[in-house]
């Protein structure tokens, strides 16, 4: 199976909390490909030091993430964030933004998803709210913190 990954998901996987068993299932089985944008790299970073400023990680849990994760993202597609992609999220933002209060880097994970996907795949993420507006789109969606 073909699995998109929010970071919200992918976090999870370099950092035990709610929802890190589904997430590393998913990720470690052998029946599933996993797909991620590119700028995941810098949301992960963003994400995991913010852990580490809130105390929720010492320098060693900092450190073996940070080696995880970059030793895990080479088995990953990467899908290189294009002009194609950005025109998609904006055209997300344009027609979802106002109601349903989609975000700049939510909208450029969908974006990607509906420009790479087919019928069945799935869109990862921890976050209702994002798995709500991709549902409202029209795509699968796995939310490892309801599994």
């Amino acid at each position: 199976m073909n699995l998109f990954f929010d970071t919200s998901a992918l976090v999870k996987l370099f950092h035990e909390e709610e929802g890190s068993e589904v997430v590393t299932r998913l990720i470690t089985s052998d029946e599933n490909k996993i797909w991620v944008l590119e700028v995941v790299r810098l949301e992960f970073f963003s994400a995991i030091f913010r852990r580490f400023r809130n105390m929720e990680l010492n320098d060693t849990q900092l450190n073996e993430a940070i080696s995880g994760f970059n030793e895990e993202m080479v088995s990953f597609n990467v899908e290189p964030l294009r002009q194609a992609i950005i025109k998609e999220a904006e055209s997300l933002l344009n027609r979802y933004g106002k109601t349903q209060g989609l975000r700049t880097l939510d909208a450029l994970h969908l974006g990607t998803f509906s420009l790479i996907a087919e019928e069945e795949w799935s869109f990862v993420a921890a976050d209702e709210n994002l798995c709500a507006m991709a549902q409202f789109i029209g795509f699968k969606t796995i939310n490892p913190l309801n599994l």
